[in-house]
């Protein structure tokens, strides 16, 4: 992955001693997620108190427990959202807004919910960075998939997992470099991840 400048007002950690460029290249995949939840997104720190991790934490009802975490953490590193996501896009660029897509797809499908759940999530996410001018997201990046994102969040739940001490850091930095060469294979830069 090329080189480029993020010119993107984010959270950085004050604090933080100088990280090899690729430890800060890893990091930076989890812009977005970090930004949402007002992580850190230079460190492996949180920045974030642990009282409003362990909130996050249950916030998510499935991850009451550490094996839960660890099963979420797998999941997002092998499958993530790019399994469902890799069906809807080619009815996403079919359809014209949300409701007709999800009409193709209740008639496509049986049983749909999740699907269409996800599909008012994408149309709410696409108008939102339309709107706000944030990123540019074209067809071309709806058809390579949503890894970058997967790996954002892989990257953001291993953090909050350090560091409220459900995994070890060694552990944390084998996900977050697992998502940066993920990325690096798939993505030429920054742009294209996001």
């Amino acid at each position: 992955m090329e080189p480029n400048s993020i010119s993107v007002r984010f959270n950085p950690d004050k604090r933080n001693a100088i990280l090899p460029i690729d430890c800060t290249q890893d990091l930076l995949i989890s812009l977005m997620s970090s930004m949402k939840t007002g992580l850190f997104v230079d460190s492996l720190e949180t920045g974030i108190e642990h009282k409003r991790l362990h909130q996050l934490l249950a916030e998510t009802p499935q991850l009451k427990k550490e094996a839960a975490i660890i099963e979420m953490l797998t999941h997002l590193r092998n499958e993530g959202e790019r399994t469902s996501y890799s069906i809807l896009i080619s009815y996403l660029l079919t359809a014209n807004n949300g409701e007709e897509a999800e009409k193709i797809l209740r008639e496509r499908f049986f049983g749909i919910e999740l699907f269409i759940h996800r599909t008012q999530n994408l149309y709410r996410f696409l108008e939102y960075v339309d709107k706000k001018d944030t990123v540019s997201i074209g067809k071309e990046d709806l058809k390579r998939g949503i890894l970058a994102w997967d790996m954002g969040e892989l990257i953001s739940w291993a953090r909050i997992a350090w560091e409220t001490g459900y995994i070890d850091e060694k552990n944390a930095w084998e996900y977050i470099k697992y998502a940066g060469e993920q990325c690096r294979q798939t993505f030429r830069n920054w742009d294209e991840i996001g």
